[in-house]
């Protein structure tokens, strides 16, 4: 999945990174809408693709434990850091992609995974298996996706890289998860930077060469995002 739009951004960038997580969502659109669904206080949490360990920590201060699953070495380095300056003893880190995910059936209440690993293609069913298989009954599994659709964000990205964000690329991975037992919601958010220098770099991110051209279509320091939510009950 290196080539997917996502590719551990955060790996060559990391301060970059950090002001992609701090910008993306303010006002916590998606956390509300999936805590709605799926309150974690006092509940196993597991991150799949943990990336920085940004929400992982965030997460922590409700949950009764969070995993953090996270394969890349360079990303686990910025996780150990984060957890080096937050007193957390409910965070346990574990060195796995989502198919080798090595804890016990029936252990996690809610598990999500945000732009990792799940792209919704035939690919991703070894990953999706192995949560399945770790979920309570009843448990909960949450799969985060831009919607190029949708949103200013989107839209730009479509325009960048047609070849992945198609014109069928929603309709398909829609039909993907619903088959897969999934339901899906949209959250319409936005990044928001202190300023236009923040911004750059964050769009560096993700646009590579071409984030000189994304920032010259946004005005000022925000740019509307929209989410596509996937949400599976064990």
């Amino acid at each position: 999945m290196a080539e997917q739009f996502y590719p551990y951004t955060g790996a060559t960038n990391p301060t970059a990174y950090e002001h992609w997580n701090e910008c993306t969502d303010p006002g916590y659109l998606l956390e509300k809408l999936m805590w709605e669904i799926a309150p974690i206080d006092g509940k196993m949490v597991l991150d799949v693709g943990a990336g920085s360990g940004f929400q992982t920590v965030r997460y922590a201060g409700k949950a009764f434990r969070v995993f953090a699953a996270e394969p890349d070495p360079r990303m686990l380095r910025q996780i150990y850091l984060r957890l080096a300056k937050n007193d957390l003893a409910n965070v346990s880190v574990m060195a796995a992609s989502a198919e080798e995910i090595t804890l016990p059936s029936d252990s996690i209440d809610v598990a999500y995974a945000r732009f990792a690993y799940f792209y919704g293609t035939v690919e991703s069913l070894p990953g999706l298996r192995e949560i399945q298989r770790i979920l309570k009954p009843g448990g909960h599994f949450f799969v985060i996706d831009t919607n190029p659709d949708q949103g200013q964000f989107g839209k730009l990205a479509r325009q960048i890289y047609p070849d992945i964000y198609t014109p069928t690329y929603v309709e398909e991975r829609a039909d993907f998860y619903k088959g897969h037992g999934f339901e899906r919601f949209e959250v319409d958010t936005v990044i928001r930077a202190p300023d236009r220098d923040t911004l750059r770099e964050i769009l560096k991110l993700d646009f590579a060469e071409n984030y000189e051209e994304v920032l010259s279509a946004v005005e000022g320091n925000e740019i509307s995002y929209s989410l596509s939510v996937y949400h599976f009950k064990e």
